[in-house]
């Protein structure tokens, strides 16, 4: 596939500097990977190497992978990957890279001493019962943990150090860091109880918000609830999301999730005015061109040219950490959104105007709209011979005669309630307050 073209990533690498817009897709990895934190970028290099198929990706991706761990101590994971190496790049013309035992050994040494040099601190700390010194041993000890990609056991030294944060802004930071672990670890229910804390909490520093507004995104996203996702997605400012968080979720992100999960649950009109109006958004937007244009036809009801996109996409999609799972799913909704969308305007389209517009044959429109309509998505009835579809037209008379009923039902209660009022307060039959005197 021309989007896993390895060489051609190497190409533009020595061609001249990454483009300033980001990428979705994997053929150019160096680009893709520098928007996140190393951690981040690790876990996402880690990821694609074992889910594509694509044999030159999956060495590219590890040996980039490779590189990355040996800006932190993490030496089993070095081993691990180099491991894997050796595996994919076998009966290829590619060559792994020989394994760097003096680095391995050295980092290995280093870890040991500065781990017991830490716990050292927070035993003393905590003799002398210093709140601040205690709070900056866990601190030193949840980042080690974190450089060598023991994410739960940082989880547990965050848990201990929470009964040491009593500021507001100390509790947002351990919150954040509960979410940014909890991500890692692929933990998506944490995150949602996290997020909700962080949320009320007063401390929040320069764009806390955003940052919870991206966490809930992701929760909602993972879980499913499209619209609820898209709705967090786009109050997330890109300006806002550096730092740790940036090892959860990055601008190019907010913008692809935000798009997809949109475009899988809201209207037309509600994605141009929440995603294309939006000044903010449209700044995560733009950094990501193919997702930009996806929008813009959508908007525009180029449903073929969208829905085509989506397709050359979805083997991309597939490789992301967090979306992987949802993507099918949401391409399906889009479609069946741009479906129902399509025909709202009309009394009757024909089948094969439609297949047209949606790329795909009669037959084949055929069933998903009859799958729609078993649905009660879309209002409709097909005439299979002529190969129409009819919108229904609703009983106006009857639905008038329901709603003169509810009319006059709503009077009558009305009028009585009133008449049961006049009649309490003319026989004086009610409670008396004492008024107070002034």
């Amino acid at each position: 596939s021309s989007h896993f073209s390895s060489a051609h990533a190497h190409e533009a690498c020595r061609v001249g500097p990454p483009a300033m817009s980001a990428t979705i897709l994997v053929d150019d990895l160096e680009t893709y990977i520098s928007q996140y934190g190393t951690q981040g970028a690790i876990q996402r290099l880690q990821f694609i190497a074992s889910k594509t198929e694509n044999k030159d990706l999956k060495i590219d991706a590890g040996k980039l992978c490779l590189d990355m761990i040996k800006r932190t101590t993490n030496a089993k994971a070095y081993g691990e990957v180099h491991a894997s190496l050796k595996i994919w790049t076998e009966g290829s013309d590619a060559v792994a890279p020989s394994f760097d035992s003096v680095w391995v050994e050295a980092t290995q040494k280093q870890s040991t001493i500065l781990k017991d040099l830490y716990e050292q601190d927070l035993h003393v700390a905590k003799v002398q019962q210093a709140k601040d010194q205690i709070r900056t041993a866990h601190t030193q000890l949840i980042n080690h943990c974190i450089e060598q990609g023991e994410f739960s056991l940082a989880l547990k030294y965050v848990s201990t150090s929470r009964e040491w944060s009593t500021e507001a802004a100390h509790i947002f930071q351990t919150c954040m860091t509960f979410i940014r672990l909890s991500a890692l670890l692929r933990q998506y229910t944490d995150i949602q109880s996290f997020t909700s804390k962080a949320q009320h909490t007063q401390g929040k520093e320069q764009g806390g918000q955003s940052m919870i507004h991206a966490a809930y995104g992701l929760y909602y996203m993972t879980s499913g609830k499209f619209k609820d996702a898209a709705l967090s997605f786009v109050q997330v400012r890109q300006q806002d999301l550096t730092g740790p968080f940036l090892d959860v979720l990055c601008p190019q992100d907010i913008a692809l999730y935000g798009v997809l999960c949109a475009l899988a649950s809201l209207d037309r009109n509600e994605v141009q005015a929440k995603l294309l109006d939006s000044s903010s958004f449209l700044e995560c937007l733009d950094l990501v061109p193919q997702v930009r244009d996806l929008t813009l036809d959508f908007c525009s009801c180029k449903y073929a040219a969208c829905l085509s996109s989506l397709e050359k996409m979805k083997e991309a999609l597939a490789l992301d950490l967090h979306l992987h799972e949802q993507v099918s799913e949401l391409c399906q909704q889009i479609r069946s959104k741009g479906i129902v969308q399509y025909f709202a305007p009309f009394m009757s389209v024909s089948l094969h105007s439609m297949a047209a517009a949606f790329n795909t044959d009669v037959d084949g429109m055929q069933a998903e709209v009859a799958r729609l309509v078993s649905k009660g998505q879309l209002d409709a009835k097909i005439d299979s011979h002529k190969k129409i579809l009819y919108m229904r037209h609703a009983n106006q008379r009857m639905a008038a005669y329901q709603n003169t009923m509810r009319v006059s039902e709503d009077f009558l209660n009305t009028t009585q309630a009133l008449i049961l009022r006049m009649n309490v307060l003319k026989h004086d039959f009610g409670i008396h307050l004492a008024r107070q005197k002034k």
